[in-house]
């Protein structure tokens, strides 16, 4: 539902679906104006806080979908992001 609900908005993941985790996505890293820290601020004054840092040397940001998750949650979080992102003035192509 992360996955599904990020690229429809824009986001690339970093692996195809079938190499996907179903508890960390990683994100390819959208255009600029896009800034990591600004990014990661909005979304935790909003309530969510996602990975600060990244395992690749691609440029991508990771989502973790661990605990005690619901669909609202997930809607809610992708709702979030791509509001910051629009705030950021981030142009995505929705798909």
């Amino acid at each position: 539902m992360l996955a599904a609900g990020l690229t429809a908005i824009g986001l690339e993941t970093y692996l195809p679906a079938e190499r996907q985790s179903p508890i960390i996505t990683t994100f390819l890293t959208p255009p600029p104006p896009f800034d990591f820290e600004r990014f990661y601020e909005r979304l935790h004054t909003r309530g969510f806080v996602i990975y600060p840092g990244k395992l690749t040397t691609a440029d991508t940001f990771r989502v973790g979908s661990i605990g005690q998750l619901y669909e609202g949650d997930m809607l809610a979080l992708v709702e979030a992001m791509h509001a910051v992102l629009r705030d950021m003035g981030v142009a995505l192509q929705p798909t």
